[in-house]
């Protein structure tokens, strides 16, 4: 398996270079992306670009937001632009986008990715046909997971490292609610969080220009597993809210656990960075399969 690291330091590029399990960065736009770390701007991603080609890299971009008609003009700039050219795929999951993309002949680059969707074989297969790749579900167990791909006759993309959505709605919702309670505060800091009324964890809550999320407490992370995963060509690293030496230390760790298939190592990893985590959806029997079955 080779990776696909989130991109949240450009000074961290040459490192990952390095790095002979790792094939491209994932990088984030604002307006277009979706549960990212960091968004860059135009000259930003044209500087990441200029590094990266003279690497064995290429760039993945994150387009994974909902849009409505308003949203997706910039979308049509954006190809006026050729601001895509520089990616070798893009992340999406709103069928709006891809249709002007592939109106636009760059179709080829687009990788179907929704947390929720594509539990089942079925799905998967078909979704397989209409894009270049998919990213299999990370809200089904592992178990789930492991039978899934194994089972599939297309090479697939899998979730292994980061913090998922538990809960989104394009609402403002902490923007209401501070007007609600008359409270003067930037609903757009990175700094608060939920605490659900049973339990102790902290779930960092953000409002952005996509809307309202809710982080899992942990960072989920399939370790053990990967070697039980025959038919995944590429593993995702989200590396949200990591300082830029424990995300490297994350990564480094993936590329040793192919090398190695030593899951020892990198728990430690975890454990000397101070890193919490956890299997997340992927410890928990999916109620999203189709028919209540299994993925054969």
């Amino acid at each position: 398996m080779e990776f696909i690291v989130e991109l949240t330091n450009i000074k961290l590029i040459k490192k990952y270079a390095k790095l002979n399990n790792v094939k491209y960065l994932l990088v984030s736009y604002q307006g277009l992306s979706f549960n990212y770390g960091i968004t860059y701007d135009f000259e930003e991603l044209q500087e990441i670009y200029n590094i990266v080609k003279n690497t064995k890299l290429k760039l993945i971009l994150n387009a994974e937001r909902l849009f409505s008609d308003d949203d997706l003009i910039l979308v049509k700039e954006l190809v006026d632009k050729e601001f895509f050219s520089n990616f070798e795929y893009i992340t999406y999951s709103d069928f709006g986008f891809k249709t002007i993309l592939e109106n636009n002949s760059l179709g080829e680059k687009l990788i179907f990715r929704a947390s929720t969707y594509l539990t089942n074989k079925e799905d998967v297969e078909l979704y397989s046909k209409i894009n270049s790749y998919v990213v299999v579900s990370s809200e089904i167990s592992s178990n789930e997971l492991i039978s899934l791909v194994n089972n599939l006759s297309e090479k697939v993309i899998i979730d292994v490292f980061g913090q998922s959505v538990c809960f989104y709605s394009r609402r403002p919702l902490l923007t209401n609610y501070f007007i609600y309670r008359n409270i003067a505060k930037d609903p757009n800091k990175l700094s608060y969080n939920i605490i659900e009324e049973l339990r102790e964890d902290r779930l960092a809550i953000i409002e952005d220009e996509t809307g309202t999320k809710i982080l899992e407490p942990y960072y989920h992370a399939l370790v053990e597993e990967l070697n039980q995963i025959s038919n995944a060509e590429l593993g995702i690293i989200g590396l949200r809210n990591l300082k830029s030496k424990d995300a490297y230390a994350v990564v480094n760790a993936y590329n040793d656990l192919v090398n190695t298939s030593d899951p020892k190592a990198f728990y430690d990893m975890l454990d000397n960075h101070g890193i919490i985590a956890y299997k997340g959806a992927y410890n928990i029997k999916s109620v999203l399969l189709k028919g209540g079955s299994g993925c054969e």
